[in-house]
């Protein structure tokens, strides 16, 4: 056996013990691996395995709420990703990480306070999901990151006055999960963010187009009554709290 196969399956095995690590909740035990696998994977010059590796280990900051330090990894993981992209620009699995990468950059930057950026990366996300789409329109999995990354971009596009941007994104949001809430109504994950967006986009159009009073209050009274229901299913859920009281909050002299 070849020294170059003798890496590749101690890289795979240590990949799968990060992933394990992580399972169970020891995330510092986990860091720790993938940092061992990193080493193993730019001994084997697998860049598949790094971009892999460097997604999962800011996912991991992320969570962690190691800001800083996620971000600084999710840029290397844009650059490997970026490099295997003119190699391979149809892989599904590629696209996606760099659509999730980009939207959790996007998440960091705004947290920041750096617009510009995150706008940017926000952009960039919805450009590769709307491609992941168009290729694969029955995938839940990219529709649903693509809603998600479309309801942190119009949020962000509101919290900058770009009013008439942000309303579209919103509403293609709105689209994008009505579909998934429809074939799945029974998935709350679906009808959180389809409220989330619903809320976003009735106070969009609050600010920016007022005279249109009447389907504002629609909007904003669909996404309180699917934040109510939530909240009878988990009512010890405090983001769902926060979105009925912000809900509310729009609905406030309508």
């Amino acid at each position: 056996m070849s020294r170059s196969k003798v890496k590749n399956l101690l890289l795979l095995k240590q990949i799968h013990s990060a992933v394990t690590q992580i399972k169970k909740g020891k995330l510092d035990k986990a860091l720790e691996t993938l940092d061992k696998a990193e080493k193993s994977a730019r001994q084997a010059k697998s860049k598949d395995a790094l971009y892999y590796i460097l997604f999962t280990r800011g996912g991991i900051l992320y969570s962690a709420k190691e800001y800083d330090h996620a971000l600084e990894t999710y840029e290397r993981a844009l650059e490997v990703g970026s490099e295997l992209l003119k190699i391979d620009p149809e892989n599904a699995d590629y696209q996606h990480y760099m659509g999730t990468t980009l939207s959790n950059t996007g998440n960091l930057l705004r947290k920041k306070g750096e617009i510009d950026r995150a706008a940017e990366s926000y952009s960039r996300a919805r450009e590769i999901y709307s491609d992941l789409i168009t290729k694969n329109p029955e995938n839940a999995v990219f529709r649903s990151y693509a809603g998600e990354n479309l309801n942190n971009y119009g949020a962000l596009l509101i919290e900058s006055g770009s009013l008439d941007t942000a309303c579209g994104i919103l509403k293609e949001a709105v689209e994008t999960y009505e579909k998934l809430f429809e074939e799945k109504p029974e998935n709350p994950g679906y009808q959180a963010e389809l409220s989330v967006a619903l809320s976003q986009l009735g106070s969009c159009l609050k600010q920016h187009r007022p005279e249109e009073a009447e389907t504002i209050k629609k909007t904003l009274e669909r996404a309180l009554e699917m934040q109510e229901n939530l909240f009878v299913q988990q009512s010890e859920n405090e983001k769902i709290k926060e979105a009925i009281t912000l809900t509310r909050e729009r609905l406030e002299g309508l």
